[in-house]
C-alpha cells in the first residue's frame, strides 16, 4: 500500500498534462482512419509564439491541424471526435449540413481558462483547432467586434 500511494499521487499530478494530448490523439486517429496526411503549415510556430506572448482575444495557446483530400463520413467524423476527446471534453455545438459538412465544438475547463476544440469536416477538408482562452477576455473581444460591425453598417 505504501508503494501504491506515491504512484497514485504521481498519476493524479500528471492527469491534467495527459489530457493535453487529446488534440494529438484526435489528429492521429483521424489521420489513421481517413488515410489523409496532415498539411504542413510553414512557420506555424511563429503564430503559436505570437499567441502565447500577445494573448489575442484572451487566447494563450493554439494548435491547428488541416487535412486536405480527406473524404470521410460526417457521422463517423462525429463519432471519432467524440471518442477521441472522451468524457473530459463537453460538446457545445454540433452542426451537420445536408451537403455533408460537419462542425463539432467542445470545451474543457482549465482553471480560470477554457480549452476550446473545433473539429470541422468540409467536403474533402478536415480542420482541427484547439485554443486555450480566458473567457472574460474572449467575451470582451466578441463584444468589441460586434460593436464595430454594427457601427460600420450605419
Amino acid at each position: 500500500m505504501r508503494r501504491l500511494l506515491p504512484l497514485l499521487l504521481f498519476t493524479a499530478l500528471l492527469a491534467p498534462a495527459m489530457r493535453a494530448g487529446d488534440f494529438d490523439t484526435l489528429v492521429a486517429r483521424f489521420s489513421h482512419e481517413s488515410g489523409a496526411t496532415r498539411t504542413r503549415i510553414p512557420f506555424f510556430w511563429v503564430a503559436r509564439a505570437v499567441v502565447s506572448v500577445a494573448h489575442p482575444a484572451g487566447t494563450s495557446d493554439l494548435n491547428l491541424a488541416i487535412f486536405e483530400h480527406a473524404s470521410f463520413d460526417p457521422r463517423r467524423f462525429r463519432e471519432l471526435t467524440d471518442d477521441a476527446v472522451g468524457g473530459v471534453w463537453k460538446p457545445m455545438v454540433r452542426v451537420r449540413s445536408r451537403e455533408g459538412e460537419s462542425t463539432n465544438i467542445y470545451s474543457r475547463p482549465a482553471g480560470r481558462e477554457l480549452h476550446l476544440l473545433v473539429a470541422t469536416l468540409n467536403r474533402d477538408q478536415a480542420t482541427f483547432v484547439e485554443v486555450l482562452v480566458e473567457p472574460e477576455a474572449l467575451m470582451t473581444f466578441i463584444d468589441e467586434q460586434g460593436g464595430r460591425h454594427h457601427s460600420n453598417d450605419q
